[in-house]
Formats: C-alpha cells, sequence, structure tokens
C-alpha cells in the first residue's frame, strides 16, 4: 500500500493527511521541530514546510552522538538549532554519577527538560515503533510539563516514511546505509546488545566513557567503597575499573547482579523528548 494512496472517507493521502494534522494544531503558534536527525525527524521537518509552517528546529545535544549523524545535520540542515542540555563535560558527569545504565539514565535528563518559547513540539514518534508508543502517544497531546506535543506522522509505517524521504529525493544519514534501523546515542545502555560494536565503531566517544567511569571508580575508593547512604558500591566487585567497564559494555550495567534485559532503544535522543511525555490529550484542551 503506497503512501499516496487516497483514503475512502477523508478522500486525503496519508502525506495530506498529515499536513492537514499541522495546519489545524499549528496554525499561527510558535512551532517547535523536535529534529533528531533520523527519518522520522526528517519527515516532520519537510512536512512542515509542506504545510507553508512557520517553525524553528532544535536539536538537544547529548554528548553521545555519532560523528556521522551530526555531520549530516551541519550538511544537510544548516538552520538546526544546536540545544546545549548540559553544563559540564561528558567526564566529568560520569565521573560523578557513574556510567548511565537502564535504570539510571541521567543522560536522558537534561535533554528533556522543557523548552521555553514555543507553544507546540511537532516529534516524529510513530505508533508502529512499539506497543507502548502505541498505547501512550496520540497525534496531538500534553506532556507533563505542560506542553502541547504533535505527531504527525504517528500513523506512518517505516516503508511510509522511506517512501515520502525518497520521493522528495532526500539525503538520509549514511549511518542508515550501514545497517542501523535506529540512530541514537554511542553505547546505549538501552541496547546492551550493540554496545561492544559501538564503542569499536566509535573508538574516541568510548575513551571518553572510559576515563569518566576510572574518575567514579577513584572517587567510590576515596569514600571507602561506600555511598552517602553507608551502602557498599556493588560496582567495585569487580576489582579494576576495567573489568566493570568490560561488564558495562555487554550488559548495560556495572554491577555483577542484574535483571536479563531485551533491548529497547531509546527513540527520542536529540529532540528534547522522553518516553513518560507521552499522554492522552485532554478532549477540548487547545495548546
Amino acid at each position: 500500500m503506497s503512501i499516496y494512496d487516497k483514503d475512502l472517507l477523508s478522500g486525503l493521502d496519508k502525506i495530506e493527511t498529515a499536513i492537514e494534522r499541522l495546519r489545524f494544531n499549528c496554525k499561527n503558534k510558535k512551532v517547535l521541530c523536535a529534529f533528531s536527525g533520523g527519518k522520522d525527524s526528517q519527515a516532520c521537518y519537510h512536512l512542515l514546510k509542506d504545510a507553508e509552517i512557520s517553525f524553528e528546529a532544535q536539536y538537544s545535544i547529548t554528548r553521545f552522538e555519532p560523528p556521522e549523524l551530526m555531520q549530516f545535520i551541519r550538511d544537510n540542515y544548516p538552520d538546526v538549532t544546536f540545544r546545549r542540555a548540559y553544563r559540564r563535560s561528558l567526564v566529568e558527569e560520569i565521573g560523578d554519577n557513574g556510567l548511565p545504565n537502564r535504570w539510571f539514565r541521567w543522560c536522558c535528563d537534561a535533554k528533556h527538560r522543557k523548552t521555553l518559547g514555543f507553544d507546540i513540539a511537532v516529534i516524529g514518534i510513530r505508533s508502529a515503533e512499539s506497543p507502548r508508543r502505541k498505547a501512550n502517544w496520540r497525534t496531538f497531546g500534553r506532556k507533563k510539563d505542560g506542553s502541547w506535543y504533535g505527531c504527525p506522522i504517528f500513523d506512518w509505517s517505516d516503508a511510509d516514511v522511506w517512501e515520502y524521504l525518497n520521493g522528495k529525493g532526500l539525503p538520509h544519514c549514511c549511518l542508515y546505509d550501514e545497517g542501523f534501523r535506529r540512530i541514537g546515542c554511542v553505547c546505549c545502555p538501552l541496547v546492551p546488545s550493540r554496545m561492544r560494536a559501538d564503542a569499536s565503531r566509535w573508538p574516541k566517544t568510548a575513551a571518553m566513557l572510559y576515563r569518566g567511569h576510572c574518575k567514579n571508580w577513584d572517587k567510590a575508593v576515596a569514600a571507602g567503597e561506600k555511598t552517602t547512604r553507608g551502602k557498599f558500591y556493588r560496582m567495585l566487585e569487580w576489582g579494576t575499573a576495567r573489568a566493570a567497564f568490560e561488564h558495562w559494555l555487554d550488559t548495560g550495567m556495572t554491577i555483577k547482579a542484574q535483571k536479563q534485559t531485551d533491548d529497547e532503544p531509546c527513540l527520542f535522543a536529540g529532540t528534547g523528548f522522553s518516553e513518560s511525555d507521552g499522554l492522552t490529550p485532554d478532549v477540548g484542551d487547545e495548546p
């Protein structure tokens, strides 16, 4: 089924429907395009252009970005603003907080803070990405912080997105051509099956992660191997910082005891959003 096929009830194809959604929800409003450089945010960016909606596109830097992604954005989307959602270096952050893991992803906190000055944010969330997104998100809704969001391609498939982008002759990040289905942070602990490959693919990022980890390890040892709550730093069970780091690359965790988990990629890198932002909109409310 093509993205250009007309719906029997509305008489519109999927592109026309997405454009109508944007015009209805974004007209005469200050619009933010939450841009990640991935194919879905690209689609939203160009749909806003098609809808003739004035907007500003922003990428929230995480410091875990693949350099190929950053270069792609700079080369092809020079109007995108890079928002620095942090104040300290990556090494300093890890030195204080430890390596991020599945249940403590401090790396996401800063970039998910509300971006002030906009009435509504447009984001490329799609129901086909996961059952959780299908259940939690809508084409239009309100975040917990009170800001509004729109998901114009919520009912699009992967094939729909590619058909739209390729139909316009648009470029895409080279990482897709290397087999990446989704583009996000390097060594994301939500995808432990890719972490070691990422560390090999981007050794400079891995080196920074290790330097920060060593600082955190030394901090734990200097504290008498006890946390501020008097509990033992469990990562120290590995004996060396290197052993704990190698375990993290395999599992996304620095401690020995852990729950077995499947990959669940974070799809919000660079967008300023998080999974918990998906809420059912209040009927009758307007942004």
